[in-house]
Order: C-alpha cells, then sequence, then structure tokens
C-alpha cells in the first residue's frame, strides 16, 4: 500500500512538471507572440477579420479565434491592408513591402511579383470583385486574379502613362470609380481598354487641391470622404449625409444599407461612432472613450457594429443594448521593443503605450495593473533579494513592482533628476548581489543612481560630462557598466568599498582606438558580462570583448579584444560593420547576438556561428532585432524585432550545482515522435551516457549548459528500439549515476 502511494505521488509529479516544461515549444520549435491590442482594420468575411500590423486574427459568434501569422504560413509580417473576397471566399493581405498573400481555409497562395516592381511603393488599400482583386497604389490599380493568383492587369490613370495615385476603388452598376490625389476619376464598366489613361475621365475635382481618400458606390450614388464631410454625390444633386463640427472621421463604411462612421473630437480627443442609412436624417452616437480611443476601421455585421482600434484592439458594439465588448486575444499589450526579461519565474514585457505591461506564465500573457497610464517603457529588471520587478520609462522615471503593487520613483521622491521639460528619463536598470538596484539617468549630470535594500537614493556624477546614458551591466566584483546613446563610448563605474561615499570612486571611459578602450566603435549598443565573466560589447561596428574586467583600473589598464570569426571558409572580425543591438548569453556561455540584419547564435569563444535566422528562412517577423532575452528553465530564446515579438527554443539550459531533479522531456516518447528528447537539470557540460537496462552504451553527449540534447538515435544513427533506457550523467567530480530513466514507447 505504502508503494501505491508512492507511486501516486510519483505519477503527480511527473505530471506537473510535464505540464510545467509543456509550456514552452518542442526543441527547435518557435512561436509568436504578437500583440492584438491595436488594430489596423477590419473586414466581414466568412468570419469577422481583423488585421495588426503584424498579423490577424478571425474570430467568430462562438468568440472562438483563428490566427494567421509568419509561424501559420503568411510570407510576412507587415500588414498594409486586407480584404475579403465573397466570390471565391478567400482573404487577400497586402503587405508593407508590396509581397500578397491570398488565404483559403488553412491555405496560402503568395504572388510576390509586386514586389520585384520599384515603381510601386505603398499599397492603399483593395477592392475585391467578382474573383478578382483590385490593389491601389501609389502608381495606379493592379488586377489579380484570385483564381489563377497571378496579374490580370495594371490600371495607369495619369496622363500620358504618368504615375497617379489611387486611394480606393469603387463599381457602380455602369462605371468604376477611382479616388485619386486630383480627384475622383471615372470609365464605364463596358470599356474594353480599362488600362489606357485616356479612357479615364475627371467625375469630381476635390477642392483646394486635396486628394479624395474614400469612395463607396451606393445604389442611390457616390459616396465620398471629403475633408470631414461625408457626401453623397447623384447626377442631380451633392447631398451632405455627414458634417460635425470639430469632429475628424477617422474611418466609416456603408455595409447592409447601414453607414457606421467613427470620429475623433478635435477638442476633447474622445472617439465617437455614428450609425445611420442614406435616407435617414436620425443618427445614433456611440461614445465611449474607455473602450475606443483612436479608431482605424469599422464595419456592420448582422446587427453589430465592429471596430477596429489603435490602441484598444476589436471592439464589438451592439447597438440594441448599447453594450461594448473589447475583443483581444492574449499577447503583449504593445510593440515591445527594449522592455524585455526572461527569467526562471516568467518572462516580463512591456510597451510603449498604455496598459502594456505584461508577464508570460505558463504559456499566457498576463497583463498587470497598477502601471495603466504609463508609457515608454525602456527597459526591466529584477532584483533577486527581494523579487522586485524594476521597468524604467522615459519620461516618469523608474518603477518598482512587487506583489502587484506599483512604486512610482521620480525627482519628488529619490535622487533620480529630470530635464528641462520636466520628464525624467531613465535607461538601464540592474541589481548587484546584496541587493541594489543601479539605474542610469539620461538626459542629466548624475549618469547613475543606486537605490538600497534600505530605501535610500544616492546619484553619481562621472567625470566625463556624459549625460546621454542607456543600458547597465554589472560584473563580478560589482562594477557597474553602461552604454551610451551619442557615440561615447562605454563607461564603467566602480563604487568602492563605500557604496554612498564618492571619495573612493574610479570610473573609466571605453572608446574606439588603441590606449582609450580599443573598441570597434565608439557607438556603444550593448554590454553583458558571460560566464567567464568577460565583458562583451555590441557596437554599429561589430563586436569588443573585455576579457579582464576586474583589472580595468591597474596602471596596465584592459583593453577590448577584436575576435576572429570563422564562417564557411573566411575569417574576420566579429559582426564587422554590423550594427550589433543587443547580446545575450545563454546556458552553454554560448551568444544569441541581434543586429538589424537578424540573429545569429555563436559558440561560447564567438569563434563559430551555430545558427543564423533572419525573416527570410525562419518564422523571425523581422530583421531589426532590438532585444533577445533567453528563458534559464527551458531554454527558451525571446527576440523583440521590429514587426513583433517571437520566441525559439534551444538546446541550452543555465546549470545546477547538483545533480538532484533531472527531468526528461518528453517521456515517455510516444509513437511517431522524431524531435529532440531533452534532459535537464544538469551540471554544467555534464557527461550524459545512454545504456539500456543491462548497462550497454547507446549515446553519449554532453550538456549544454544544464541541458543535454538525444536525437533517440544510437551512435550509428538507427531509431533505437522500444524499451526503457538509463540516463547515467557524469558531474566534474567525476561521480557517475543514474539520473532518470526514459520510456521509448512501441512505434517509433
Amino acid at each position: 500500500m505504502l508503494l501505491f502511494k508512492r507511486s501516486l505521488f510519483f505519477i503527480g509529479c511527473w505530471l506537473l512538471t510535464l505540464q510545467v516544461i509543456a509550456q514552452a515549444p518542442p526543441i527547435g520549435s518557435w512561436r509568436v507572440h504578437h500583440s492584438y491590442a491595436g488594430t489596423l482594420q477590419v473586414v466581414n468575411g466568412d468570419k469577422i477579420y481583423t488585421a495588426t500590423p503584424q498579423a490577424i486574427f478571425s474570430t467568430n459568434n462562438s468568440n472562438q479565434f483563428e490566427y494567421f501569422n509568419k509561424l501559420t504560413g503568411l510570407s510576412d509580417a507587415s500588414i498594409a491592408t486586407i480584404q475579403w473576397d465573397h466570390e471565391t471566399a478567400q482573404l487577400v493581405v497586402a503587405y508593407t513591402n508590396n509581397n500578397i498573400d491570398v488565404i483559403k481555409g488553412g491555405l496560402v497562395k503568395n504572388i510576390y511579383d509586386l514586389v520585384r516592381t520599384s515603381r510601386i511603393q505603398k499599397i492603399n488599400s483593395i477592392y475585391c470583385e467578382k474573383g478578382m482583386a483590385y490593389v491601389n497604389t501609389n502608381i495606379g490599380v493592379v488586377v489579380i486574379d484570385l483564381l489563377k493568383y497571378e496579374i490580370k492587369e495594371s490600371w495607369i490613370l495619369g496622363a500620358n502613362g504618368s504615375a497617379l495615385e489611387v486611394f480606393s476603388l469603387t463599381k457602380g452598376t455602369s462605371n468604376w470609380y477611382a479616388a485619386t490625389q486630383n480627384g475622383v476619376f471615372t470609365t464605364a464598366v463596358s470599356n474594353t481598354n480599362i488600362a489606357d489613361a485616356k479612357s479615364w475621365t475627371l467625375f469630381y475635382n476635390a477642392a483646394n487641391n486635396l486628394p479624395v481618400k474614400k469612395i463607396y458606390s451606393a445604389p442611390t450614388g457616390l459616396i465620398i470622404e471629403k475633408n470631414d464631410s461625408l457626401l453623397l454625390i447623384q447626377p442631380s444633386a451633392t447631398t451632405a449625409l455627414f458634417y460635425k463640427a470639430s469632429e475628424q472621421i477617422k474611418a466609416w463604411q456603408l455595409n447592409e444599407q447601414k453607414i457606421i462612421i467613427a470620429t475623433i473630437h478635435t477638442q476633447t480627443s474622445k472617439a465617437r461612432v455614428y450609425q445611420f442609412t442614406i435616407n435617414s436624417s436620425n443618427t445614433l452616437v456611440y461614445e465611449q472613450p474607455d473602450f475606443f480611443i483612436n479608431p482605424n476601421d469599422c464595419i456592420f455585421s448582422n446587427g453589430i457594429i465592429w471596430i477596429s482600434d489603435q490602441v484598444t484592439g476589436l471592439i464589438k458594439l451592439d447597438p440594441s443594448s448599447n453594450s461594448f465588448v473589447k475583443i483581444i486575444p492574449g499577447g503583449p499589450g504593445g510593440q515591445i521593443t527594449t522592455a524585455l526579461f526572461a527569467s526562471s519565474t516568467g518572462v516580463l514585457a512591456a510597451s510603449n503605450t498604455k496598459k502594456g505591461w505584461a508577464i508570460l506564465e505558463n504559456g499566457k500573457w498576463q497583463p498587470q495593473n497598477g502601471l495603466d497610464s504609463v508609457t515608454g517603457f525602456q527597459s526591466i529588471g529584477i532584483n533577486q533579494l527581494d523579487n522586485s520587478i524594476w521597468l524604467t520609462t522615459a519620461e516618469l522615471g523608474v518603477a518598482k513592482w512587487k506583489n502587484n503593487k506599483a512604486q512610482l520613483f521620480n525627482p519628488r521622491n529619490s535622487s533620480l533628476m529630470g530635464t528641462a521639460n520636466n520628464s525624467c528619463f531613465t535607461s538601464g536598470v540592474v541589481a548587484d548581489s546584496k541587493g541594489n538596484s543601479w539605474v542610469s539617468n539620461s538626459g542629466t549630470t548624475k549618469s547613475i543612481h543606486v537605490y538600497q535594500p534600505d530605501g535610500k537614493w544616492t546619484g553619481f556624477t562621472n567625470p566625463f560630462g556624459i549625460t546621454d546614458v542607456g543600458t547597465l551591466e554589472i560584473d563580478d566584483i560589482g562594477q557597474i557598466w553602461c552604454t551610451t546613446k551619442n557615440a561615447n563610448g562605454l563607461l564603467v563605474y566602480n563604487p568602492g568599498n563605500s557604496l554612498t561615499a564618492s571619495a573612493d570612486d574610479k570610473w573609466k571611459q571605453y572608446k574606439a582606438g588603441a590606449g582609450i578602450g580599443n573598441l570597434p566603435s565608439n557607438q556603444v549598443n550593448c554590454a553583458v558580462k558571460d560566464k567567464n565573466g568577460f565583458i562583451w560589447v555590441g557596437t554599429d561596428r561589430g563586436i569588443g570583448i573585455i576579457q579582464c574586467a576586474e583589472n580595468i583600473f591597474m596602471p596596465a589598464g584592459c583593453e577590448a579584444l577584436l575576435p576572429v570569426v570563422q564562417q564557411d571558409r573566411f575569417a574576420g572580425l566579429l559582426f564587422k560593420d554590423e550594427n550589433v543591438q543587443t547580446i545575450a548569453v545563454d546556458g552553454a556561455d554560448r551568444k544569441w547576438v541581434g543586429t538589424k540584419n537578424g540573429v545569429w547564435l555563436i559558440s561560447a569563444s564567438g569563434e563559430k556561428v551555430i545558427y543564423r535566422f533572419s525573416a527570410n528562412n525562419s518564422p523571425l517577423p523581422g530583421n531589426d532585432i532590438s532585444k533577445i532575452s533567453i528563458d534559464p528553465i527551458t531554454g527558451e530564446v525571446f527576440m523583440a524585432t521590429n514587426n513583433g515579438l517571437c520566441s525559439f527554443r534551444s538546446t541550452a539550459t543555465e546549470p545546477v550545482s547538483t545533480q538532484e531533479k533531472v527531468l526528461v522531456f518528453p517521456n515517455p516518447v510516444a509513437p511517431g515522435y522524431s524531435g529532440s528528447i531533452a534532459i535537464r537539470g544538469l551540471t554544467n557540460n555534464a557527461l550524459v551516457k545512454i545504456t539500456n537496462l543491462y548497462g550497454a552504451l547507446v549515446y553519449q553527449t554532453r550538456a549544454l549548459g544544464g541541458q543535454a540534447i538525444w536525437d533517440g538515435k544510437n551512435t550509428n544513427g538507427t531509431k533505437v528500439a522500444s524499451g526503457v533506457y538509463l540516463v547515467i550523467c557524469r558531474d566534474d567530480s567525476g561521480t557517475e549515476k543514474i539520473a532518470t530513466k526514459i520510456t521509448i514507447v512501441q512505434g517509433r
């Protein structure tokens, strides 16, 4: 009976462990973490489709979501506009680089031809009609056949074949209408040579050379948006459908005979939604500033108004009950740039928008309350002594987050200083082993400040007169390394024996050139300490490594080394002329390097390239990498790009001091599984042997940090048979012991 209870306890713990591990993707897999708080457009198809700047999601009457992004098959991650074609039941997606995707069900067809056309610089909108997509661009209209997935023809409306930008296109009973920068042009539907600019004539000339941005053909005439008015143009008269003083039209649509208009009041900045019919003089107004702030698009479908808002996501408005529902699928609260920090308790991320602060826990993004009005987050750090989270901001100082409560520090209650416009710009934050939190304060004479566990603040002035400081790093002996923003190199501050007294303070400035630091460039973007205590410095012209941080104030000093990396048959300076914006160190001391041209993983010494990820060869949504941070438990690498946040499950985790809880995932290994088997909870570089129950060696490897990887094959490269296998580990002391077992299920 006792054995049975122990078995139940073991199974329960094992299932709990699997649940925790399963929150991260399999090794070698990707995840995307797009924000759905800011939306661009909403269209009505077989579902309601909503576009964000980086992805698309759909929702139905049961509030079920479907996601469309690079990981699910989209070709790009920078969306310009979308439109639904009812004839072929397909969603057409246009990207800012002129690429086109057509989605039907789970299949994506790509039309790449417009990317190759240098004349097209911008796609404004798409009009779909009877299996054709009419793409309105800066040079005219491109017609795409949605059954053949090919370009059919181009319509150039400018005189003598010159480019004339088309903002919107619509088709009436007998005429086409195009809204351009020179007014509205028209041509007959029966015209057999629509591609000829001579067949188009001016229908409506906008006054004061103001372009007409949007038009729509209604049964009773042509609706146009002119300035802040909506007009109905008929052969007999032009009628004003909508005008409100001091209100700017942000979006409008005619759907199911209902006109929906979303506006912004220019004085109060309040957003409003109006609903009416062409023949109705009565309008209904809905004003809910807490729900929609800056509307981009709106539609009417089956009695419901849908609003895509640039700040608050997708809003579902029921006019019959005057009820609002905000629909935001799980994700970070906005575009993540540099405020990203992965830890053993969760992934922390904050954006430049309000309510943009969230934590990824157990596979779900959880918005955090308490800093709702704060914007412009710059960086995030954790003080391990009291488990407080610190967030720097561009205007309001620095926030300390503990026990779900926020405390904001600024010039009124700390040593932090403000600028001439009364803002308090804090850039970097890092905590030392004694529980002191260090903060860089940009734009002031006191560039570095420290908050002690007793609540005391102290600021320090660097002797070089540098005010534009950036991120912070702390080395093994407590020295603070501070990047700068205007090509002023790298600062190092040693507080001496007394933290608050300045008499024993020491400062050093690293710059480019022999004898003054030997950095690759004076523009320093990042600095990070590796497992050996070396400081890796990322600049706009490559990487420098400072390998003797403890000796920098000695007479001989300590210059940065410019290492050489071997790639293919060629060797050169490490990332020479690459703009290195962020560096992260994984559990195996390998370096993940983010640049404006993608991500590299290099070996611990920097001599070998292991991975090279770009938007062209991976689900990476963009090549401009602003921040990389690594989950020490799972080895998942989080990357903030110019087109959203993504992550990659790597092979290395942080090592442990003793191998007491070795975990295997997946375990048991299911039939048909062909991925990597992870053995986690190992000491650094531990020797791992896989044997059968009789002790015969099947496979042998070394841990990458605290994790070893096995592909389920023996040393000959053949898949092993079903059965139970032993995992034997040897630590640095040379002691071998059976750490755990792996069960291979029949059918592999």
